[in-house]
């Protein structure tokens, strides 16, 4: 964000450095609107009480009783942006292992240890999400080492991160299970999630093939997993059925094209057209993902204050407008052919197995959230990356986006590798 550049839609760093986060919170999230410059060479005023910051609409994390805000934050959000979270009710914090007694925000840990809640994230070891392996010991050495060097006593909780292999893998592997049960009988963790992803790649299952055995025969609580405008009708489903059976569910993944969309010239000149109505695709996305009653919450990449505004207006907002759909389908028109919903459903007819999905999501990291170095640091972890495919083409047909996946392959590996 540009620091030399303020807005109606939010503040930049400099003002929110000079007013405070409390003030700045008032200026940027009730819609106040600019400062009046005028009014800054007028001499100092006694503080007036600052207004109230709308909250965030809360919703039951399944069967583990948390009431959590529409809207998570994340330990890799802009660190800037945390203090405005905080007093917009955001009280789940992703990641948040990451964080230590040193480097915590203040804005959380000044609360009230019951009033928030924190995830430590568990990964595989010896190897990446697709080759490593789940190890009960060291699980539960990881999550004891960062309650630890957090301070914070306890995790709400213990997230198995990237999830099972195949549904065989989670009916025969309960390393992760047996490591949560023995972090929670002391105390160390409460409540046991999952983020699964597709496999196909590696021979394995689908997300939404995997949970239901999850839901029903393991002792987890909740999933976060992949869901965006325009997704499959079976992960329709397996929210649906989440919610049938109490279990939590975050989707992440979500604002696909959005950030390329934003700097396409044609495209904002198309958002600019009165059946818009002022409607944003970042917005719509949200109001789309609060009117789903089965859904829990959303985690949603926040890198400055416009985004977060945005996000979290349209989250109170809630309902979805004439206006609002207009620009989602105008988002999946200009998604059409360029944006990968990372539905996986190439993967199976790859005959090298390359990560396809995989190699789109981290284009998105690059494109749509603005990060290219986590998007190279990822890509360069693959065994397997775009140099890999032969141009059959047989992944094409079943592309529901109509990508051009051999061309595109190529131009995420120019971009990435």
């Amino acid at each position: 964000m540009n620091d030399n550049k303020q807005n109606a839609k939010g503040l930049n760093r400099r003002d929110f450095l000079r007013l405070g986060s409390t003030g700045a919170a008032g200026m940027a999230l009730t819609g106040l609107g600019a400062l009046d410059a005028s009014a800054q060479q007028q001499p100092a005023q006694p503080a007036a009480p600052q207004p109230a910051v709308p909250q965030l609409p809360r919703r039951r994390y399944g069967r583990t009783g948390l009431e959590i805000s529409a809207l998570v934050g994340a330990s890799d959000w802009n660190a800037a942006v945390i203090p405005l979270a905080v007093q917009s009710g955001v009280n789940y914090w992703h990641k948040a292992h990451r964080w230590t007694a040193q480097n915590m925000p203040d804005a959380i840990k000044s609360q009230p240890r019951e009033s928030y809640y924190l995830e430590v994230v568990v990964d595989r070891v010896d190897g990446d999400n697709a080759h490593g392996r789940i190890d009960e010991e060291q699980h539960y050495q990881f999550v004891k080492k960062c309650v630890a060097n957090s301070g914070v006593g306890y995790y709400d909780v213990m997230k198995f991160h990237f999830g099972y292999h195949s549904l065989n893998e989670a009916q025969n592997d309960l390393g992760m299970v047996r490591a949560y049960q023995r972090l929670n009988k002391e105390g160390l963790v409460k409540h046991l999630a999952i983020s699964q992803h597709h496999y196909k790649n590696i021979g394995g299952d689908m997300a939404y093939e995997i949970l239901p055995y999850v839901m029903d025969n393991l002792p987890y609580e909740a999933a976060q997993f992949f869901y965006t405008y325009g997704d499959k009708k079976e992960v329709g489903d397996l929210i649906a059925l989440a919610k049938q059976k109490d279990f939590g569910v975050i989707a992440m993944k979500t604002m696909g094209g959005v950030g390329r969309a934003a700097q396409d010239p044609k495209f904002q000149t198309m958002l600019a057209e009165p059946r818009f109505g002022g409607s944003t695709p970042g917005a719509a996305m949200v109001k789309w993902l609060m009117s789903n009653p089965n859904l829990t919450a959303a985690v949603i990449a926040t890198t400055n204050f416009d985004q977060m505004q945005e996000n979290f207006t349209a989250a109170r907002q809630g309902a979805l407008t004439v206006n609002d759909q207009e620009a989602l389908d105008l988002l999946a028109a200009f998604n059409k052919g360029t944006t990968c919903l990372l539905c996986s459903d190439c993967i199976s007819h790859c005959p090298e197995h390359i990560a396809i999905a995989d190699i789109f999501r981290y284009e998105r990291y690059a494109l749509d959230y603005h990060d290219l170095s986590r998007a190279r640091a990822e890509y360069k972890t693959l065994t397997k990356n775009g140099t890999s495919c032969i141009g059959c083409g047989d992944c094409m047909p079943v592309c529901e986006t109509n990508i051009n996946i051999v061309s595109k392959l190529m131009d995420v590996h120019k971009l990435l590798g």
